[in-house]
């Protein structure tokens, strides 16, 4: 039984711990308001920054790429929205679990994925530009720390048509190869900053200060290819690399009178889709780094010299001793043995005898010098990446049997593109254009920011000469030449074969076994359109030019004559065998004053010129500027070429003035500027139906 006084302690116990429990209360309290005001006041500047930190973000953007397009519009690159998987791995608790759950999804390891999510980064990428269905399937396992956000990525919806052209762009969008690099400043577009805000779990919201993202968008390029005539010009040559167990083909088709290129192709082909599938010798474009000797197709520019010198006409004779020739200790020898050829028959029987001795009427240094002109030993101009000169010695450092050897095309390289250029300065009536692979730079409306103009180098030959050219190419093609597989039925087509033995890396000697066979031409002789070019690298079976590159060359020309509306010609109208072209008074021949033009380190003299004017010009007072009001930009061009000018361009469509105005005295040289304006609402597309060229 408890006492009186047991009671009376307990109850002073009892006061004494509600006292304690009351004061640890009371200071917990006060505890808490304190560190409230003190987070309210002292530290609330530093945590407010801190929350803002945490909850809003600058994030920085790239902007959409621009398009790449043909001349007709045509989409050959394009930027698409696809989905990228990050992480923030300090927000992961459990790296392995999640790893199990997110593997099946991506393109990964377990190992990679478990030490990424363990990462003490703040974020880190899971899979770049991932498909879409396995960025929906992460996203509804509702992770915490995995998100999704939107980038853009390069697609080439032609996959691997003009390829090696178009190039590539790496993950980050920035341009590597081809096109996309060569312009990737103006396509890239910029970069922009957004601030965003993020709720609890760390997902973006809207923000009311979203930037317009197009102001941001990148310029588009439209170029000189039209895909269907690239198309034609792959399948061409891929049939034939095909057929002869070849190493690989070129092909390049050139419009004679703007020297836009509308299309270059090359074997092996690339798919810029899938850059990992290749090794990088496949994204070269070869057409422009790769040389070759030309052999025999070379031929022509021999005759040009030697038809714009005077010293031989197309009716000269020439003795090519039974097709067997000793220069100094070697022997020249031709495929099939003559005895007496005239220039014309030169041509079209391919005699490597005949054109040493028409070379030999103009001597070496004179020689060189067209050589030069018609831009062999130079770089075009056309600005791709890792163009190419070729090679070319300086006449002072020919032997006897090396001058022999540059006559028909040994001793020298060149490009394919070098090549077309300079054939289309004799289809074009003698003038050399640099070629032109980039149209225009688009803004985002479509509108023009930067044009391209066709760029005259320089006048080579007189339209007489190259026209007499023509008319002896187009004997390769009939009865007799060596051609006859490059003919197209309807037109009349100038071109020369070439087989050119290779030299052996190994041996440095010139193999039996190797061979380029070649042939160059353009159509319709008599008013020509388009120069194409086609190469075959050793081929098997077969070498010569006329068999292995004739066919392509005239599926490819006759299929882009098609595609451009170009009509075959009345037969009266067209070269006759046996009856040399009569010259038609259609052009002033000098091309600058006193017919000198300047290549560096070299003077190149044109012969004299007759100064013909067309019927009606020559009015009493000397010669007139012609009218070229309501005329095409082609039109345009090569009405300026018979002039031996080249204009300056203002606007696109037709013209709708011009300085000098039409009427006025002839001056020499002429200075011409032509204002295009569009002639309907069809913007951009050319008015003349038979070209489809862009103007």
């Amino acid at each position: 039984m408890r006492s009186q006084g047991d009671d009376e302690k307990a109850r002073k116990w009892m006061k004494v711990r509600m006292g304690l429990i009351a004061s640890v209360f009371v200071l917990g309290f006060v505890g808490v308001v304190g560190r409230v005001y003190y987070l309210q006041t002292v530290e609330a500047e530093a945590l407010s920054k801190r929350s803002a930190t945490q909850l809003n973000r600058d994030v920085t953007r790239q902007a959409r790429r621009g398009n790449v397009v043909d001349r007709n519009g045509t989409e050959l690159a394009v930027s698409v929205e696809v989905p990228s998987v990050f992480a923030r791995p300090r927000s992961i608790e459990n790296p392995e679990r999640e790893a199990r759950r997110l593997l099946p999804h991506l393109n990964t390891t377990y190992e990679a994925l478990v030490e990424k999510l363990s990462s003490q980064s703040n974020f880190v990428w899971l899979e770049r530009q991932a498909r879409p269905p396995s960025a929906e399937a992460i996203t509804n396992l509702g992770i915490p720390g995995i998100g999704i956000t939107n980038e853009f990525k390069r697609y080439y919806p032609l996959r691997e048509r003009a390829g090696q052209i178009l190039g590539f762009v790496g993950i980050d969008g920035d341009g590597l190869e081809g096109i996309e690099r060569m312009l990737n400043k103006e396509m890239a577009g910029a970069t922009y900053q957004m601030n965003v805000s993020r709720d609890a779990q760390g997902r973006p919201m809207i923000t009311n200060e979203t930037p317009r993202f197009r102001d941001f968008e990148g310029y588009s390029v439209q170029l000189t290819i039209d895909e269907k005539i690239q198309a034609v010009a792959e399948a061409a040559i891929a049939r034939q690399v095909e057929q002869f167990s070849a190493r690989g083909g070129y092909a390049v088709v050139l419009d004679v009178h703007t020297g836009d290129i509308l299309a270059m192709a090359n074997t092996p082909y690339f798919d810029p889709n899938r850059v990992g599938d290749f090794i990088s010798d496949d994204w070269r474009l070869r057409n422009v780094t790769d040389t070759f000797e030309p052999g025999s197709i070379f031929k022509p520019f021999v005759l040009a010299a030697a038809l714009q010198e005077k010293t031989i006409t197309l009716n000269s004779t020439f003795d090519c001793e039974g097709g067997r020739m000793r220069v100094g200790g070697y022997t020249i020898r031709d495929v099939k043995r003559h005895n007496t050829l005239t220039a014309a028959q030169i041509q079209q029987v391919s005699s490597n005898i005949g054109s040493y001795k028409i070379a030999q009427t103009i001597g070496r240094e004179r020689y060189y010098e067209y050589i030069r002109s018609f831009g062999f030993g130079g770089r075009t101009g056309v600005g791709l990446r890792g163009e190419q000169p070729g090679m070319l010695w300086p006449p002072d450092r020919w032997a006897e049997i090396s001058f022999a050897n540059v006559a028909f095309g040994q001793g020298l390289t060149t490009t394919p593109i070098q090549l077309a250029a300079a054939t289309a300065a004799i289809a074009n009536g003698g003038m050399l254009l640099k070629p032109r692979i980039i149209d225009a730079v688009l803004d985002r409306d479509g509108k023009i920011v930067r044009h391209n103009p066709p760029t005259l180098v320089r006048r080579v030959i007189s339209p007489e000469v190259a026209r007499d050219v023509a008319w002896a190419m187009s004997l390769v093609t009939v009865e007799g030449g060596t051609g006859q597989r490059a003919a197209i039925e309807g037109f009349t087509v100038a071109g020369k074969t070439g087989t050119a033995q290779k030299v052996n890396p190994e041996t440095r000697r010139y193999d039996p076994n190797l061979w380029m066979a070649g042939f160059v031409g353009f159509a319709p002789a008599e008013k020509p359109e388009i120069v194409v070019v086609v190469i075959i690298d050793e081929p098997k079976k077969m070498h010569y030019g006329g068999v292995v590159a004739g066919p392509a060359f005239a599926t490819i020309a006759r299929e882009t004559l098609a595609l451009r509306g170009v009509f075959p010609m009345p037969e009266e109208q067209r070269f006759q065998v046996g009856k040399r072209p009569v010259a038609q008074k259609s052009a002033l021949e000098p091309a600058a004053p006193a017919a000198v033009f300047m290549l560096p380190a070299m003077r190149v003299l044109d012969s004299e010129s007759d100064g013909l004017l067309e019927d009606g010009e020559e009015e009493q007072g000397g010669p007139k500027v012609p009218d070229f009001r309501q005329m095409t930009l082609r039109q345009a061009m090569r009405r300026a070429q018979d002039l031996g000018t080249s204009p300056s361009i203002e606007g696109w469509g037709r013209v709708v003035s011009q300085e000098p105005k039409a009427g006025d005295p002839l001056p020499v040289p002429l200075v011409l500027t032509l204002v295009l304006s569009p002639a309907s609402g069809q913007g951009l597309i050319s008015d003349e139906p038979s070209t489809g060229t862009l103007q």
